[in-house]
């Protein structure tokens, strides 16, 4: 029970956050705001960071260093749209028309493999130790380390459209789709086997991601439910960084030594906030935000900084 009171604590004082990101950005002063954690910003460093755009004009991925575009991607493209990053810096995109997982060097550089997911057609990915999962439409499929192809396909008849993919650090897999009544994640422990509903709740869970210390943390991007937030495990889930205002956030993924999670957020018509953000999960402040070659009328869809945790 003190475990899960400190949890709580931790995210109250990410909620107490100084910068709102997002649509109608400002800076707030709070006296009992926790200092900043020391980390470097991938935003604002060396690192790369990944998203895709589907839109109605043009469909590409794109790479940046820092907070600066260095690479655009677009031979065999059809659809992108989640990504990730490996912790030896492999690039992976999720092509729900193209029906494949496309791996890249790092930065993008090089086309190294392609994954073959059948007749299915992948909306998000995830990757651990050279292993792969990819959310689908009906189904998650698992790639063992070298296989292109689906080594298992794993599945829920309650699934209507799968979203998210996650592995955690024992490499168990995770998938997150919508139902006819709502949303739901389950556990797959060892990627095998029959689902494990998590109930997870409240919200509605859509992008999912894993912190270094086994919390799960999922978007949710209908109604008032919208936002992100942290589990204790893969219980007492609670809206985390509540002074941040996202107006459509759909994936996340955390950078390599955790400190930091990345979302790509839509936006709207109205507002000139649709890019990514990377938020200190300590103390729920926005450190960076990429927002150079995204707009509403061809917003993100994925985002992760390489080299990944995982």
């Amino acid at each position: 029970m003190q475990d899960l009171k400190s949890f709580v604590l931790r995210i109250g004082l990410g909620a107490s956050a100084l910068l709102v990101a997002g649509c109608g950005a400002q800076q707030l002063t709070q006296a009992f705001a926790p200092p900043a954690a020391s980390i470097t910003s991938d935003a604002k460093g060396g690192a790369y960071v990944y998203t895709c755009q589907s839109g109605s004009s043009h469909v590409d991925c794109l790479v940046y260093q820092g907070s600066k575009p260095v690479r655009t991607l677009t031979k065999g493209l059809k659809k992108p749209l989640g990504v990730a990053a490996g912790k030896d810096g492999l690039f992976y995109i999720a092509d729900q028309s193209a029906k494949d997982i496309f791996v890249y060097s790092a930065g993008g550089a090089k086309l190294v493999a392609t994954l073959s997911d059948g007749s299915n057609a992948p909306v998000d990915v995830a990757v651990y130790n050279d292993e792969v999962a990819a959310s689908n439409k009906n189904t998650l499929t698992f790639f063992a380390k070298g296989a292109s192809k689906p080594t298992l396909t794993l599945k829920d008849k309650t699934a209507v459209q799968g979203s998210g993919a996650a592995f955690d650090s024992a490499g168990n897999c995770y998938w997150s789709f919508s139902t006819r009544s709502g949303a739901s994640v389950d556990e797959f422990k060892g990627c095998k086997g029959k689902p494990i509903n998590l109930k997870i709740a409240p919200g509605t869970p859509y992008g999912t991601a894993f912190d270094g210390n086994e919390n799960l943390y999922y978007t949710s991007y209908n109604g008032s439910g919208k936002g992100i937030y942290a589990c204790f495990g893969v219980k007492s889930c609670a809206l985390a960084f509540t002074t941040l205002t996202f107006i459509d956030p759909q994936y996340l993924n955390f950078s390599s030594n955790f400190a930091d999670v990345w979302i790509d957020d839509t936006g709207d018509y109205q507002c000139y906030c649709t890019g990514l953000y990377e938020i200190d999960v300590k103390t729920g402040k926005e450190v960076g935000k990429i927002l150079s070659g995204l707009s509403f009328f061809n917003p993100p869809s994925g985002v992760a900084a390489g080299p990944g945790p995982l």
